[in-house]
């Protein structure tokens, strides 16, 4: 009996060790200080007559110093907006900006403050951004768009832009 104690006591203790052994040996990412993206994907939702209503736009990011997202107080320029994106159709073969007759309307977002808590500030992580479609369609020439997308950390650092692929809606 005292044996099988002392070979269990042994094991554990020679597994725990192993395992603390393992963690140490995990290397923690590291990514840029400057934020990186791709793109995710796209997908649209219907309203009730099958036209595409809204449409969700999501990417891919990366930052090495955890410094994306805006605080609440962060209302005028540089930092009023920290997502931006670029709404195209493809109108005689080619990819031209929509920009709607209203000034006041964009398509840019805010990111909210996403520093990790503790030493690591690595971050990564996928951004939805809704666009609603609906409102947008019956001023498009094109039922043929795609959008070009960077974001920006809070020390202004640009990251790279996407371009997505054409996505053909139905309007």
């Amino acid at each position: 009996m005292f044996k099988m104690k002392l070979y269990t006591k042994i094991s554990l203790i020679l597994l725990i060790s192993f395992f603390a052994g393992l963690t140490g040996c995990v290397k923690e990412e590291q990514y840029p200080l400057e934020p990186i993206i791709e793109f995710g994907g796209f997908a649209t939702m219907k309203d009730i007559s099958g036209r595409d209503s809204i449409g969700a736009v999501t990417i891919s990011y990366t930052d090495g110093d955890g410094n994306i997202g805006l605080f609440a107080w962060d209302t005028v320029e540089p930092r009023k907006y920290n997502y931006y994106l670029k709404f195209m159709q493809y109108i005689n073969k080619q990819l031209v900006e929509f920009k709607p007759s209203d000034t006041t309307i964009t398509f840019n977002a805010r990111i909210p403050l996403l520093t990790p808590v503790g030493r690591n500030k690595n971050i990564k992580g996928d951004i939805t951004n809704t666009i609603e479609l609906y409102f947008a369609r019956q001023l498009l020439q094109s039922d043929t768009i795609a959008f070009e997308i960077y974001i920006k950390d809070r020390d202004l650092n640009a990251s790279n832009v996407v371009e997505t692929p054409l996505f053909v809606i139905k309007r």
